[in-house]
């Protein structure tokens, strides 16, 4: 199929909602490259038998049907994922970023279509490679002149670390938690290797910028337990920016959000929100038991929902951690962005499309 076949979706949009009142009663074995229905579309020479595949199967089996296929975004170039993925991004409200950490994969995802960077938690960001083995020496070493040059060796590496993120996500958002290390015996070593993931944060931006490389940041305190406490978060962030950035700062573009957690008091919620551009709901970390019942990490955030939205309506919302089978809970709770992992992006940007021209299409 060339570009100008595709065009805009429109048509294939029309045929996608006619074919789903006979498809979605079938089960995803049924819907195999063999099939009658699928052989006379293929046959056509308009779409390919992985496009077919794709556009028959019902929202929530379009996952298993990318596995099915063959296709995966992977980073291998599949014109026909390519060309779904495509008219998905034109035909969907929902806008979904990665959950990776690391600046090659970012690079690939953002190259493929995926929006920004939905999440990096600091911690992650010292997890491999020299980067990690300086940062546990520095901690290991704790005061003296060997902490001092180690700290030096940290924010080097790590500013290094920053810049590879904001090249990787040419100009796109990138939201960030300040980092949470469970290895840290007191709240004032975390706040002091807070202190240096911030340094160089803004060195990579001061760098990016000379470079001119947009940098998108967005900064999330992790789980602040009420309003002041997301104020004195912020406060402490601004004294960094001033002390590393001095007259540059103002050069300096920030978002500040929160990355709350299920479970939150909703007032305690609603006043962190009326304070922040960002709030993302951090649904990850639930455990997967065996049951035929998909995980619902959605509706345990629906009051704390209800009552940011009543403070602040506009305020973005964005739902960390969700799969496919999440998509119909995190629109019914009126959220327009999800962050999720490099495997599940393919499948949630082609089920949103399709979840969205269902609602639009019903009467």
């Amino acid at each position: 199929m060339t570009e100008r076949q595709w065009g805009t979706g429109s048509g294939l949009g029309e045929r996608l909602v006619e074919m789903d009142s006979e498809v979605d009663d079938l089960n995803v074995g049924d819907l195999v490259p063999d099939g009658e229905l699928l052989k006379q579309l293929a046959m056509s020479g308009s779409v390919t038998h992985e496009e077919v595949l794709l556009l028959l199967s019902a929202p929530d089996h379009i996952e298993e049907a990318l596995r099915i296929s063959g296709i995966r975004h992977n980073g291998t170039d599949h014109p026909s994922l390519n060309r779904l993925l495509n008219w998905s991004d034109g035909n969907r409200r929902l806008k979904v970023l990665t959950r990776s950490a690391q600046p090659d994969t970012i690079r690939r995802d953002i190259n493929q279509g995926v929006q920004g960077v939905g999440l990096i938690r600091g911690e992650e960001a010292v997890q491999s490679g020299l980067l990690r083995e300086v940062y546990v020496s520095w901690l290991h070493a704790r005061s003296g002149e060997k902490s001092t040059w180690l700290r030096r060796r940290l924010i080097m590496l790590w500013t290094s670390y920053w810049v590879s993120v904001f090249h990787a996500a040419q100009g796109a958002q990138c939201a960030v938690g300040l980092l949470r290390d469970d290895s840290l015996s007191s709240s004032m070593e975390e706040r002091e290797a807070q202190d240096a993931q911030l340094e160089s944060l803004f060195r990579a931006m001061e760098q990016c910028s000379t470079e001119g490389v947009e940098c998108q940041l967005e900064l999330l305190a992790v789980r602040p337990e009420h309003a002041e406490e997301f104020i004195a978060i912020h406060n402490f962030i601004e004294e960094v920016a001033e002390q590393t950035l001095m007259d540059q700062k103002r050069f300096i573009r920030i978002r500040y959000g929160a990355l709350l957690r299920e479970g939150m008091d909703p007032g305690a919620a609603a006043e962190i929100a009326r304070l922040a551009d960002v709030i993302v709901l951090d649904s990850e970390g639930y455990e997967v038991v065996d049951s035929e019942e998909p995980v619902d990490r959605v509706s345990g955030f629906a009051a704390m929902i209800s009552r940011i939205r009543r403070m602040k309506p506009q305020l973005t919302l964005r739902m960390n951690g969700v799969g496919i089978t999440d998509l119909r809970m995190v629109y019914r709770q009126g959220i327009y962005e999800v962050s999720c992992q490099s495997a599940d992006l393919a499948a949630v940007r082609i089920a949103g499309a399709r979840l969205e021209m269902r609602r639009r299409c019903s009467p």
